[in-house]
């Protein structure tokens, strides 16, 4: 059961994360090609200069060309990984050394307005 979950997730991450899910369009790709082959005498060379070389070319097939693969982005396949960023904290030169007093901890202030009451757990009226 565990290796069917992990291959689940696995398909479930590189069918939403990755750009995977373009391949799936390459039967598009070859009919385009097809099509402009039986139109116009164009190599393969010839086809994927015009439609992945030359941006964006507004022509009579432009809503084909955008279904091939790899010409628009799937909202599916962003993936945003964001790593918190080292804070540097750089004092300014003309302050003297007695103002300069860094804590990573919250000072007692903040929280003597926080009744203690909150954190003890419900008590049952016993009637």
């Amino acid at each position: 059961m565990r290796k069917v979950g992990a291959a689940f997730l696995l398909l479930l991450f590189v069918g939403t994360a990755t750009e995977l899910p373009q391949l799936a369009k390459l039967p598009l790709l070859v009919v385009h090609y097809l099509d402009h082959v039986s139109r116009e005498k164009l190599t393969i060379a010839a086809f994927f200069a015009e439609h992945y070389l030359q941006g964006d070319v507004y022509d009579a097939d432009r809503a084909q060309d955008l279904q091939l693969p790899f010409k628009v982005e799937l909202p599916g396949a962003l993936l945003l990984l964001a790593e918190p960023l080292p804070l540097d904290m750089i004092p300014p030169n003309d302050l003297p050394p007695q103002h300069l007093q860094y804590s990573s901890h919250l000072p007692t202030t903040l929280l003597s307005g926080i009744p203690r009451a909150i954190w003890h757990p419900p008590a049952l009226p016993l009637a």
